[in-house]
């Protein structure tokens, strides 16, 4: 039996797993990724991609190609009893302001994966091991020992399923064929391998929740002949809820829960058609034809007790699993390792101790928690099988609907939340906020984005737009680095020079070599420029119309930021703060 070794085995190549192998190949960690899949799967399977998601992915490639070829997210109509209740207008909404990316994106799971499997190729030169499958995992105090072995699975050609196919669990034991043996002795493995993880069930950890009584079943299928707008989804509720979601050419995807129908067969076409017609306006149903997947499902909601056990970890759906409202779920876990990647970098290169890795557990177990209550209570709400709640819940809905959507603060307040730009860990251990500062951006807040200009002296307007290019604050943030923000500030009587800022940062990098971070100078006014030294390690960026000095309150003095690799501030304070912050950062 081949025995081999690694710092971080990945067991799951999803969207958490894949994008874990991403965080780790930036920070130069050895880690091998392995599934048991023999490709990835061409499903749809979750859709939703949200603004803060499609920031951190842009970290490692160009994601705006991945935006054009999806469906932006514009907004939605709530029908009940086939007559329309109300409109959800996420337009222009001042939650999404300070991101580059402010619709959520519908797009095939599929091409999500393929997006971050290109990444992972072309950048870092490194690929998913499939068919490869973990048959156990061991640890104790010094790693983790899991046995691997090839398989041949016939459900790993996407080609070998059907339209009407439903999707296995994860677990196929007995249904591959096993070739040859590796034994792989890992420091740390990290769980991404799903609901049924065999990481998770190697861990001494509970997956606590329990699987909703409905029954569903799903269709992504062509239409014509309909009246129904191709960038706005539909929810519709009657005796049952139909939710109905524009993919792009003319292809939607329906999801049904039919109250008292037990899905014990294969859903078929006209199952689809005939909910669809019940459920929508009369007229605007259209027909459904070539359908492209079709399944039935139940869902469930859990979570783990935590996300760590000694050097085991999870991510994804083997921490937490719940309802697909908000369109919550593959976000999540792709944040989990966001999150999980810079730290364990940081135990493996001896920077820190492994208990640093209990931050890991700490700030994003909360996260799952939130998402995990705010999904059940909209699925209660919306996909509950209580005839007497539906009959209430008909009745009063167009009344309370537009006025609950109407105002635009709620809408905001929500899609903060949806959209998950809102996450952040102002309790968390490992982060922290200058004495005194009370300022809209705090340590632990998710790092506000702006337009910047690269400086070039006097120059101003259009006119050094056009010899620099216009380009955002988080295209500075590479995930390899942390990165330390100097802000010159706005009023004058309390504003630094360039002078000061570079001294600063002078000052910083020979006091915190360890810290391996990179400095950006970022001036409210061309006239703080001052004469930099030649010598200078830090970049200078003008700060277009001191949108960036207002997002992080520093409209008055100077002030820094530390920014962490996965785009979260670790403190942040005003400049004559900063000694007592390097002492705070050793």
């Amino acid at each position: 039996m081949a025995q081999t070794t690694t710092d971080v085995l990945i067991i799951g190549s999803g969207p958490t797993g894949t994008t874990m192998a991403l965080e780790l190949a930036a920070q130069g960690i050895p880690f091998r990724i392995v599934d048991k899949i023999g490709q990835r799967s061409d499903k749809s399977k979750a859709l939703a991609l949200q603004p803060r998601s499609l920031e951190l992915m842009g970290r490692h490639g160009p994601v705006e190609c991945l935006v054009e070829r999806g469906n932006l997210g514009l907004g939605g109509a709530i029908f009940v009893n086939g007559k329309k209740a109300a409109d959800l207008d996420l337009g222009g909404l001042r939650a999404t302001r300070d991101s580059a990316f402010p619709h959520t994106v519908l797009a095939p799971q599929s091409e999500t994966e393929g997006f971050l499997a290109n990444c992972l190729a072309t950048r870092y030169g490194r690929a998913v091991e499939f068919g490869t499958e973990a048959t156990s995992v061991v640890q104790d105090a010094d790693g983790v020992t899991v046995t691997l072995r090839k398989v041949t699975s016939p459900f790993s050609s996407p080609s070998s399923s059907s339209a009407s196919s439903t999707p296995r669990n994860d677990d196929r034991d007995g249904q591959s064929e096993a070739h040859e043996t590796e034994t792989v002795r890992a420091k740390y493995v990290v769980g991404a391998d799903g609901a049924h993880s065999i990481v998770r069930h190697a861990a001494a950890v509970a997956y606590e929740g329990d699987a909703y009584p409905q029954d569903f079943i799903l269709c992504d299928a062509h239409i014509r002949n309909t009246s129904m707008p191709r960038n706005r989804f539909r929810i519709c509720m009657r005796y049952g809820l139909l939710l109905l979601f524009p993919l792009g050419n003319d292809v939607v995807r329906l999801v049904a829960s039919r109250p008292g129908v037990r899905a014990t067969e294969e859903p078929v076409l006209g199952d689809f058609q005939k909910w669809l017609e019940y459920m929508v306006p009369a007229g605007s149903a259209g027909e459904l034809f070539d359908p492209i997947w079709m399944t039935r499902f139940k869902l469930h909601h859990r979570v783990s007790t935590n996300y760590r056990d000694g050097r085991l970890l999870l991510a994804g759906d083997a921490a937490h699993i719940h309802s697909p409202g908000g369109g919550q779920g593959m976000n999540t876990g792709i944040q989990d390792s966001v999150n999980l990647g810079w730290k364990l970098a940081r135990v493996l290169r001896g920077e820190q101790p492994d208990t640093f890795l209990d931050s890991y557990n700490e700030e994003r177990r909360p996260v799952g928690l939130r998402i995990l209550g705010s999904s059940d209570w909209l699925f209660n709400l919306t996909a509950s099988q209580s005839w007497l709640w539906l009959f209430f819940r008909n009745l009063l809905a167009p009344w309370v609907l537009p006025w609950l959507l109407g105002d635009e603060e709620r809408r905001n307040h929500a899609f903060r939340f949806a959209s998950q730009l809102g996450i952040r860990y102002r309790h968390s251990s490992i982060v922290g906020t200058a004495e005194g500062l009370s300022g809209p951006v705090l340590g632990g807040d998710r790092a506000p984005d702006g337009p910047i200009l690269e400086f070039c002296g006097e120059e101003t307007g259009e006119k050094q737009k056009q010899k620099k290019g216009q380009m955002r604050l988080h295209q500075l943030l590479v995930p390899e680095k942390h990165h330390l923000l100097l802000f010159s500030g706005v009023t004058p009587s309390e504003a630094a020079s360039a002078d000061d800022l570079q001294q600063a940062a002078e000052t910083f990098q020979e006091e915190n070599l360890s810290a391996a971070a990179l400095v950006h100078v970022l001036l409210a006014s061309p006239s703080s420029g001052g004469n930099r030294s030649s010598s200078s390690d830090c970049s200078y960026y003008m700060d277009v119309d001191g949108v960036l000095h207002e997002r992080y309150g520093f409209e008055g003095g100077a002030g820094y930021a530390y920014i962490r690799p996965d785009g979260h501030v670790a403190h942040i304070g005003p400049l004559d703060a900063l000694p007592s912050f390097m002492k705070w950062l050793k």
